[in-house]
């Protein structure tokens, strides 16, 4: 029997944390490519917005019932330099150690990305409508202002939540 990616939310952690978002540059491209194709594959539709075509944010929404506001997760995929720290295991490695999933992103924000995106996509395979849409919006650009995500995303989209 095989196992769906959303009973695996390790997988997309390692997945996640192996990919290097350091931002400046940010590169988050690589994280919502990969997220996107997730989400595509377990049937919801997404937006991408992106003020730079290499710094995208995605947003989708699991539709609810209607009889309550809608709830919107956020959380973003870049993170802040490792230059001049020292690290135990390698910050881009995603290894498990002892039980623990090391590496730059696996709390700030990249687990919690996961269990969001974990989440929405089990309550759509097991048929949960919520009393309102539940809108995950993924960003970039969260640890140098945002310029690129969440306020990109709130005041040139706004019509999306």
């Amino acid at each position: 029997m095989t196992t769906s990616i959303y009973q695996r939310p390790v997988d997309i952690l390692q997945t996640l944390v192996r990919m290097d978002t350091t931002n400046p540059p940010g590169n988050e491209i690589i994280c919502i490519n990969y997220l996107d194709g997730l989400l595509k594959e377990a049937g919801f539709a997404t937006t991408i917005l992106a003020k730079d075509p290499r710094r995208p944010n995605l947003i989708t929404r699991l539709k609810g019932r209607g009889d309550a506001p809608a709830l919107v997760m956020q959380g973003h995929v870049d993170v802040v330099t490792t230059v001049g720290q020292d690290w135990d295991q390698p910050p881009f490695a995603g290894e498990i150690i002892d039980g623990v999933l090391w590496g730059r992103g696996s709390l700030d924000m990249k687990g919690g990305v996961t269990m969001m995106t974990s989440a929405v996509m089990r309550a759509k395979a097991e048929g949960f409508v919520p009393a309102g849409d539940i809108i995950l919006t993924i960003v970039a650009d969260e640890e140098a202002g945002s310029d690129y995500g969440a306020r990109f995303v709130t005041e040139e989209h706004p019509e999306q939540f």
